[in-house]
């Protein structure tokens, strides 16, 4: 299970031709796994029909997947800065098409939790973190730009996928989608695998086969961890609440079910835009910095969404939140690796992930929950507006403590 190069293999350029080779490889994998789970909103109303259960149960089925492949990451990365990040990433693919196979044939929302959490949740678990520790070993200079277009995948596939699944679900029914979303990752998935391996760095490899790298409390020991922690807690917790139920509301507002898959297919294009573009600014003009202005545009865009009204706004909200919280998501490895380095960053991402998991479990399923017992969605949507208020004003602590630690650390360098 280790990475497949001697001890004594020569060092390979950062910044280089081949890192593109896995920021692309990246970029399909992220498109096809989030992809995916992002469609389950379109398949959200069918689900509550056959199975008789409300908002915030069906729900639960997508923040229970959620919760798992962000806290998986916490043992993924550690293991992809020590084995090969390229098997781990198959293991979650073929995980993930084995529960959308079982999903399609739940005849219960218990069996349904199972099948599509635990497959989901293990497939992206297992696959994202060491994807995205592959690229940063890679990059220095073009750091947030690499990690922007590798990771606007996921909008790439949230344009595309859910929009597919909208208009396909009419004729195939949610279980003949949820194996057509299989047959996708294992068609388009699996191949794009073979294009992801960390950077061969001999003084890298020599000191991560040693079992030294930071322990969860390690980590949390440090001050500039816990405030990135915090501000990733406040900051997921409204970014999933309109992929799970954005369709629904524009339901609720007489649109059709075509009109609400547009609107993630909206999230889509700005999310593309948001990190292929935005989330590479980052590299001039700092990437704290530019993280606190989009996560502030993230709580500008649930204001759009709490006076919409119908279609016009809605789309308003779609586009912004899109481009502000793909923005964000391509920063979040680039920021980590410029505050703790790049050489266990693996486990550094699964770490700070897990907070993204807590969020991703709380946001959909205490809104559905929420309105089921309002009636509403205004109560939720402010809340994730002040979340994201919150969130934004913790980065800018952050921005202030990592430079007073880089302070720190000339000073002691000079003496």
């Amino acid at each position: 299970m280790s990475e497949p190069f001697p001890p004594a293999s020569p060092s390979e350029d950062v910044d280089s031709r081949k890192g593109w080779r896995v920021v692309g490889g990246v970029h399909v994998l992220t498109a096809v796994t989030f992809g995916s789970a992002y469609a389950f909103s379109a398949l959200f109303p069918g689900l509550s029909r056959d199975f008789g259960a409300s908002r915030g149960e069906i729900a639960l089925v997508f923040s229970i997947s959620a919760f798992i492949f962000y806290a998986l990451g916490a043992v993924a990365g550690p293991l992809a800065d020590r084995w090969s990040s390229r098997r781990l990433i198959a293991a979650g693919l073929i995980a993930m098409v084995a529960g959308y196979a079982a999903a399609s044939q739940a005849h219960s929302l218990v069996s349904l939790y199972v099948s599509y959490g635990a497959g989901v949740g293990l497939g992206i678990g297992l696959s994202y973190v060491p994807a995205l520790g592959a690229v940063q070993s890679w990059f220095v200079s073009r750091r947030s730009r690499a990690t922007g277009m590798a990771t606007a995948g996921l909008g790439v596939g949230t344009l595309t996928l859910p929009f597919a699944m909208g208009h396909a679900v009419r004729d195939l029914g949610w279980r003949g989608c949820f194996l057509a979303l299989a047959s996708i990752i294992a068609a388009i998935g699996l191949p794009a695998v073979a294009l992801i391996r960390k950077r061969k760095d001999r003084a890298v490899t020599a000191d991560t086969r040693r079992p030294d790298y930071p322990s969860p409390l390690a980590a949390w020991r440090d001050g500039r961890f816990r405030l990135f922690y915090a501000m990733l807690v406040l900051a997921s917790f409204c970014t999933f609440i309109p992929y799970v139920h954005i369709v629904p509301a524009a339901r609720d507002m007489g649109l059709s079910l075509e009109s609400g898959t547009s609107l993630i297919g909206l999230i889509g294009i700005g999310n593309i835009f948001g990190r292929f573009v935005l989330a590479g600014l980052g590299d001039r003009m700092g990437s704290l910095r530019l993280l606190a202005f989009l996560t502030f545009a993230v709580a500008g865009s649930f204001i759009l969404w709490a006076l919409a009204d119908g279609m016009a706004m809605l789309a308003a909200f779609a586009v912004v939140f899109g481009m502000s919280y793909g923005g964000c998501v391509g920063l979040y490895p680039a920021v980590a690796a410029d505050l703790f380095g790049t050489t266990h960053i693996g486990a550094m991402l699964g770490y700070l992930y897990t907070a993204v998991g807590v969020a991703a479990l709380l946001g959909p399923t205490v809104t559905g929950f929420i309105f089921d017992g309002t009636g509403t969605y205004l109560g939720s949507i402010l809340c994730s507006a002040a979340a994201a208020v919150a969130a934004g004003l913790l980065t800018l602590r952050l921005k202030d403590n990592q430079a007073a630690f880089r302070l720190r650390a000339e000073e002691a360098q000079r003496r």
